[in-house]
């Protein structure tokens, strides 16, 4: 017996099992504890970052919802790990770029999804209050426009939607009450190509809708009374405006140039010859949400084709369901691309953080730490640290082990 446990203790301490799949035994009966390995003080910030639940609204990380983001004090903590300026190949709403920002350092986020641009875009855009004072009155104006059309449809077309005149989306009817439809298609109107009115605008697509939640594809019958569109339009844009302010308040100390830049692109295919001094992401684990069919809503009324968004996400469920030794071997031949792309932007020195779960695919565990342990290596980045937390995953109904690890390149 003393001999088995001298073997698990041996087999704990191993990097090789670390990352062989059964960290998660191991985690099972001790739920809510972590396991650390490498560095003691870097680890111990991977795991308090994997700890971070609180709400957090400071400067714009409140505006518009996205699904499957980073705690912002978990992207917080994790950036004190590097110097220098950050990459996120997977910046989904923006949250590491916003800390960037906040940290007073310069970013690039990518994604494939193109309202993952649209929100972190407008979650790090730097501004002047002339310019905060002309987008809340262009919202303002909007939200009348629509006000008076919402109230014109209802009293006069009821719930009739054949009636309903306009621009509006085929999905419409699905997923709206006539005059909800119509108070949109005002708003989008009236808004035109304004960028930031356009990001109030897709804030609150969903919200407004008669699906159950950013992540649940299902239909609630939920009332919306006329106005409640433009008012709640009117509201966001208030917030937004508010939210954007204080960015600016939170980084008045740094160098005004001090910016971060939204890219709409794969990162499997990084075109950006800049050097980083750390990667911080987090990206899709196997079976993970299809973005394409989550963000349909918003694709729809702000005009966007992203059919071929559909054949870019890594690990997606649909996929999963499909074929899933196929997809499985796709997620690693895609990981091991994006951690070239990702060790080629670092500079010597530069290190890669990066927070993953494992995935679950019809009830059946899929590990992800492997895989990304042997992508890293294979480009000659060492692990510093890593920690792993398992908690209750909701959504699949089962604990699931979340990891976070910090590599580091060669050469500095």
């Amino acid at each position: 017996m003393a001999s088995r446990r001298s073997d698990r203790r041996a087999r704990a301490a191993s990097p090789e099992w670390a990352e062989a799949g059964d960290v998660r035994r191991a985690l099972t009966q001790r739920s809510g504890e972590a396991l650390r390995e490498g560095d003691d003080a870097a680890s111990r910030v991977l795991e308090s970052a994997l700890r971070e639940r609180e709400r957090v609204e400071r400067a714009t990380h409140g505006f518009h919802a996205y699904p499957a983001g980073l705690h912002p004090d978990a992207a917080a903590a994790l950036l004190t790990l590097g110097e220098g300026p950050v990459l996120d190949p997977f910046c989904g709403g923006g949250t590491v770029l916003v800390e960037a920002l906040l940290a007073g350092r310069p970013g690039l986020g990518c994604d494939v999804n193109p309202v993952a641009t649209i929100v972190a875009r407008a979650r790090t855009a730097r501004t002047t209050e002339e310019e905060r004072v002309a987008l809340r009155s262009l919202c303002r104006k909007a939200a009348e426009t629509a006000r008076l059309a919402g109230v014109a449809n209802f009293n006069g077309n009821g719930r009739d939607f054949t009636m309903v005149k306009g621009t509006i989306p085929d999905i419409a009817p699905e997923w709206y009450d006539p005059w909800t439809a119509v108070e949109l298609d005002a708003i989008r109107a009236a808004i035109g190509n304004h960028a930031a009115a356009r990001a109030v605008f897709s804030s609150i697509l969903v919200k407004v809708s008669h699906r159950e939640s950013e992540t649940a594809n299902r239909k609630v019958d939920e009332p919306r009374p006329p106005t409640t569109t433009a008012t709640l339009f009117h509201k966001r844009a208030r917030e937004y405006a508010r939210q954007l302010e204080e960015l600016e308040k939170l980084t008045a100390a740094f160098d005004a140039e001090v910016r971060v830049r939204v890219h709409r692109e794969d990162a499997r295919e990084l075109r950006e010859r800049e050097e980083f001094g750390m990667v911080v992401t987090s990206p899709p684990y196997p079976g993970v949400y299809d973005y394409a069919q989550l963000q349909q809503l918003r694709l729809a009324w702000l005009g966007i084709d992203a059919e071929d968004t559909r054949f870019s996400e890594m690990g997606s469920r649909r996929q999963f369901r499909a074929d899933r030794a196929e997809a499985l071997a796709a997620w690693k031949l895609d990981t091991h691309r994006w951690v070239r792309a990702a060790a080629r932007a670092l500079r010597p020195g530069g290190r890669l953080v990066v927070v993953i779960a494992d995935g679950v695919v019809a009830g059946k565990p899929v590990e992800t730490l492997g895989p990304l342990g042997e992508a890293a290596r294979s480009e000659g980045l060492t692990r510093v640290a890593r920690a792993t937390v398992e908690r209750w995953d909701e959504g699949v109904d089962r604990m699931r082990p979340e990891h976070a690890v910090m590599y580091e390149k060669g050469g500095g």
